[in-house]
């Protein structure tokens, strides 16, 4: 297990801070909507953005290591992630208003349920992210190596 851990140590410590965020998106929906009796949607968008703050500073300082260098860079940071997670946001406030009111669903459940379906996207999203960023990696870094070491190797026909 200790072995899976360390090898795995980004996504592990990724899921833990996403069902940590979750939790609090679920938190705050729940006292928002159900105790407080604000409106589903403008608790539903309050509790979303909670679980984006707390998803935002964990990913960054604990997941990823990045260090707070300047206020720009932050802020910079930030909206960059803000933009990748736009289209979870309107997924989430779609599920929500469809399940809640189009459909007697119970908004607890159905929040559970959206954060399941979010956070499963997010995932494939900022793997999908990573994946092109990496294949760039590959062709850009991997095929210069390459080609440094074929011309470093020694040619016996050149060396007799």
């Amino acid at each position: 297990m200790k072995n899976f851990i360390r090898k795995h140590q980004s996504f592990v410590s990724y899921t833990f801070f996403g069902t940590l965020a979750s939790g609090v998106n679920l938190i705050v929906f729940h006292i928002l909507y159900q105790n407080i009796g604000i409106n589903y949607v403008v608790a539903n968008v309050i509790s979303y953005i909670c679980g984006m703050l707390v998803t935002f500073f964990t990913n960054k300082r604990l997941v990823f290591h990045s260090e707070y260098d300047s206020v720009r860079k932050l802020i910079r940071e930030f909206l960059s992630f803000c933009n990748v997670r736009l289209l979870s946001f309107f997924l989430d406030n779609f599920i929500m208003v469809v399940g809640i009111g189009i459909f007697p669903i119970n908004a607890d459940l159905l929040k559970i349920i959206d954060q399941c379906i979010v956070g499963i996207l997010n995932y494939f999203f900022s793997k999908w992210f990573i994946f092109n960023t990496t294949n760039r990696f590959q062709v850009n870094v991997l095929s210069k190596r390459q080609h440094d070491k074929t011309r470093e190797e020694p040619n016996p026909d050149r060396d007799k």
